[in-house]
């Protein structure tokens, strides 16, 4: 398994490649969606994480009740998928106990991102009590372009509720504890168009031999109740394949960069 960045034009064996500074030991939040999305989006860096000495944790966002194909299967989906999902992800490293169900409705989700929406409680204190009582250093989630409208709300969540996992707010939740990395995965969609003049969308990536995509593809046919949504989405796997194996893409995200004020004091030299 190989790590790259696009950006630096750099590769290496190494972790430290996406996750600079690694260590062993270090938490890696994985934030899906849906049960299958981490496996499909970011399956590859969760055995990485393991390899590496890493513990990856995953929260699986929805419960799942839309993913029927029949009618027949709609009233044990919910239970079936979670299932799957323990297996899916214990095939590739992840133990039970790290394996999160925060059962949201699906087409759902963004309603409760908030804190305290209209009829109670939402996941904002359950996501940073997590990440602080784990000390997750490391937090990936799904892309918000245009994959769909959970996806998105993960993205929100990833950007912005997990951020303050870090600061001195809440003492009731945990000590806050700072991520270092934060990287956003596709499942099955592009990334969000780049700057002008740039050719590429996304920065980083692992390139996976053979046997490691077999074994992700093997995890994700646990999920057996999804065999018809996911199908297409298995099978455009194969355009992931070059000479140096098979490539996982990932958006570098930056958050909080502090302005730099040094442009705007030049300009304003300019206009004395």
């Amino acid at each position: 398994m190989e790590f790259v960045d696009f950006v630096k034009l750099k590769r290496s064996g190494r972790l430290s490649q996406l996750f600079p500074g690694w260590k062993k030991g270090e938490r890696v939040a994985f934030l899906s969606p849906h049960d299958d999305d981490a496996l499909l989006g970011a399956g590859h860096l969760i055995l990485a994480t393991v390899r590496s000495g890493g513990v990856p944790s995953v929260s699986v966002f929805c419960r799942g009740d839309a993913g029927y194909s029949t009618a027949a299967e709609k009233k044990g989906i919910v239970r079936r998928r979670k299932s799957e999902a323990i297996s899916a992800y214990g095939q590739l490293g992840v133990k039970k106990q790290d394996i999160r169900f925060l059962d949201i409705p699906d087409f759902s989700l963004m309603a409760h991102l908030d804190r305290r929406p209209p009829w109670g409680k939402g996941v904002f204190d359950k996501i940073v009590s997590t990440l602080r009582k784990q000390q997750v250093s490391r937090i990936v989630f799904s892309s918000g372009h245009r994959e769909h409208w959970d996806h998105t709300a993960v993205f929100y969540a990833g950007i912005y509720t997990s951020s303050q996992a870090q600061d001195p707010i809440l003492a009731d939740l945990g000590k806050p504890y700072p991520a270092r990395t934060y990287l956003a995965y596709s499942v099955w969609g592009d990334f969000e168009p780049a700057p002008e003049g740039h050719e590429i969308r996304a920065d980083l990536g692992i390139l996976a031999p053979e046997e490691d995509e077999k074994r992700v593809i093997d995890a994700v046919k646990a999920f057996s109740s999804q065999a018809r949504i996911i199908k297409n989405i298995v099978a455009h796997r194969k355009k992931r394949k070059t000479q140096g194996g098979y490539l996982e893409l990932y958006k570098n995200i930056r958050l909080r960069q502090p302005i730099d004020y040094s442009p705007y004091f030049r300009l304003l030299d300019k206009m004395r």
